[in-house]
């Protein structure tokens, strides 16, 4: 018996961020292949988006393991990408859920502007 818990990514791009969101939805899809949907675009505002799916696989397994260094690679990657300034125009957020309903925030890129 082992412990399940999912890790979801739903990245953003600004609509003058285009080209750089399908560089991130490639690399998404280079790591996690068919677990990576397609570029959605919102209906308003020019957002597009994409989701990764969570693999599946219980906590201490090596698919777990390849799938949490896959997650930090991405997250390197779009953080690669930030503006001089620390902002952005691809946004993300992976978030975790377990069958013990418990949610958390694993890491966001979310800019915050100093006082």
């Amino acid at each position: 018996m082992g412990y399940i818990k999912h890790n979801a990514i739903v990245v953003t791009g600004a609509p003058h961020a285009m080209s750089q969101l399908e560089m991130v939805h490639n690399k998404a899809q280079e790591l996690f292949g068919s677990l990576v949907s397609p570029i959605i675009e919102s209906h308003w505002n020019g957002f597009h988006s994409f989701f990764v799916a969570p693999d599946g696989s219980k906590e201490g397994w090596k698919e777990s393991d390849d799938a949490d260094l896959h997650r930090r690679k991405l997250a390197a990657f779009i953080d690669s990408m930030k503006h001089g300034d620390g902002s952005a125009s691809i946004h993300y957020v992976d978030v975790s859920y377990d069958e013990e309903h418990d949610v958390e925030i694993e890491k966001t890129n979310k800019y915050s502007k100093a006082i």
